[in-house]
């Protein structure tokens, strides 16, 4: 949990330090006054980068770089982002990596343009998983880290007409990590699954869960290895006349399903396809309390919940559902107080943001 943030230059955030409270944090005030920009602060705290846009745009116009300082219950974290060089992090007072912030302080956003990760491109979706699994397990961001560059060194020599001997070394590489990638991923979605399905009958009496199949069955890590190996060899020819690799955890996708009965019936229907907009956002939704309660088991307690100006993007219905959050803090911008349930505006320390300040109400 983020007991305290300190933001300097980023964006139109001025200089100020601010208290956070256990429980409901609402931030209130007009639109393009700085709500977004300060739950910014607190994710580049979790995550070492953005939710939004390009690094340049991040820092005000006016300077060359942006301090986020924060304290949480165990550490004291600082990231400064330079318009013209590389980010620099500090984790109690040491200079680290950014990927050494991963799992420090954990946080979950829900923000108007997720809906995406529904309805949107396949990338979206895996950058959303690839994330959740990087917050838990290290290792999995280092064979993502290492199977990207193998990946693009691979397809440099797709691009020159390498010969098949300088391919093959990449595809050998390709192979050890790609299956451990696609291992990991299975792993996880059955793991999430599980939460989704108990959350969404619970909340909601649907059964909500995510399709994922990977294309390697094998049992053991060496034989999804062979078999991935093998797979890579039977599409060189298709791969060299496309200069590009066509197999592998980069081209992944999921679907995620509601299944409902009727009359004895089973009924499936994919959200993105067949789905209203509210049962998309709702899926979403879904997908973020499952992430919280994924997050609380791995790292034994509730993270932090960043609402960025939900109320508006949801109908009454699944308004409701933000009383059952999984969190010892929720963070909630909003132009509309009135629109979240009085549950939770009753219990809120409400703060205003005008031009970039944060003001007590």
């Amino acid at each position: 949990m983020i007991r305290q943030l300190t933001v300097k230059n980023l964006r139109n955030l001025e200089l100020q330090d601010t208290k956070i409270y256990p429980g409901y944090n609402l931030i209130v005030g007009e639109n393009g006054q700085g709500k977004t920009n300060f739950l910014e602060a607190i994710y580049l705290l979790a995550y070492g980068k953005s939710f939004r846009d390009e690094k340049s745009k991040i820092v005000n116009w006016k300077e060359e770089e942006a301090r986020v300082f924060g304290k949480t219950d165990n550490d004291t974290l600082e990231i400064i982002i330079r318009k013209n060089a590389e980010n620099k992090v500090l984790i109690n007072n040491k200079i680290k990596k950014t990927g050494a912030l991963i799992g420090r302080f954990v946080c979950v956003i829900f923000h108007p343009q997720e809906i995406e990760i529904v309805s949107g491109a396949p990338s979206l979706r895996r950058s959303w998983l690839d994330r959740l699994i990087s917050t838990v397990d290290k290792n999995y961001l280092h064979s993502l880290i290492e199977y990207n560059k193998a990946l693009q060194n691979k397809n440099k020599l797709l691009k020159m007409s390498a010969a098949d001997s300088r391919m093959e070394v990449w595809d050998r590489i390709l192979s050890k990590l790609g299956a451990k990638i696609w291992m990991r991923r299975r792993a996880s979605v059955d793991q999430i699954n599980q939460i989704l399905r108990r959350e969404s009958r619970r909340l909601t009496n649907k059964d909500v869960f995510i399709d994922y199949n990977s294309p390697l069955i094998s049992s053991t890590l060496k034989e999804s290895e062979n078999t991935y190996y093998k797979q890579l060899l039977s599409k060189r020819a298709q791969e060299r006349r496309l200069l590009a690799t066509i197999f592998g955890p980069h081209r992944d996708d999921f679907r995620i399903i509601f299944e409902q009965t009727e009359e004895k019936n089973i009924l499936q229907k994919e959200v993105s396809s067949f789905g209203s907009r509210a049962e998309q956002r709702q899926s979403i939704l879904l997908l973020k309390w499952a992430e919280a309660r994924l997050f609380a088991e791995h790292f034994g307690e509730a993270p932090t919940i960043l609402l960025d100006d939900v109320a508006s993007e949801l109908d009454e219905k699944n308004r409701q559902l933000l009383t059952h959050l999984y969190a010892r803090q929720v963070i909630i911008t909003t132009t509309t107080p009135t629109l979240l349930p009085k549950q939770i505006r009753s219990k809120a320390k409400v703060l205003k943001m005008i031009g970039g300040k944060l003001q007590s109400t």
